[in-house]
């Protein structure tokens, strides 16, 4: 079974957030075009969630210790 791996990096290299280094199975029952357009799709709908999750939590916690700082 296809797996994607998903790592969150800033613009300095560093990995954003604890859970950003994800592996995502893809459901490819066969080869066919249908398939595997269904498998992408599946994969956005589960993926970008957990990335807006990511994001959000790396700037938050950016923000706490900029607060921290201050």
């Amino acid at each position: 079974m296809p797996t994607i791996e998903l790592i969150l990096r800033d613009d300095n290299g560093q990995i954003i957030g604890e859970q950003s280094v994800k592996k995502y199975p893809l459901d490819l029952k066969t080869q066919s075009f249908h398939d595997i357009e269904g498998a992408v799709e599946n994969f956005k709908q589960v993926v970008l969630p957990d990335i807006e999750a990511s994001l959000l939590e790396a700037t938050q916690s950016a923000f706490i210790q900029d607060k921290k700082k201050t």
